[in-house]
């Protein structure tokens, strides 16, 4: 990836809102490059400290928390995600359907529904 690609990727990173998280995929689709979720993480692993990026709401499509490694550890980016009132199902999963931006938009209702009042 060139140097654009990873510009695209910080400036979606950096309007993930606090109290929210974003996948890895998404923020490729949102910077243009839709399928390229690993590119995403590679461009997060290159991040400095000085650039003061949220990087830790940018979590896999299954909302499990980081590996050791990337932000300090998993109780590191846990207590950030916490601090910023990111819920969670237990330890190491983030409650995805209420923290995920941006939120998947819903499926227009059918006819049927509309008619049944759903």
């Amino acid at each position: 990836m060139d140097e654009t690609f990873y510009e695209r990727v910080y400036v979606q990173v950096r309007k993930v809102p606090a109290g929210s998280v974003c996948t890895y995929g998404d923020i490729a689709a949102l910077a243009g490059y839709p399928g390229a979720a690993r590119e995403v993480g590679l461009a997060m692993s290159r991040v400095q400290r000085a650039w003061n990026l949220p990087c830790h709401r940018i979590v896999n499509a299954k909302g499990t928390l980081a590996p050791s490694y990337a932000f300090g550890g998993k109780d590191r980016q846990r207590a950030l995600l916490e601090a910023e009132g990111v819920p969670f199902l237990d330890s190491d999963t983030i409650d995805m359907p209420r923290a995920r931006w941006p939120r998947p938009e819903s499926p227009e209702p059918s006819q049927q529904q509309l008619d049944l009042g759903i």
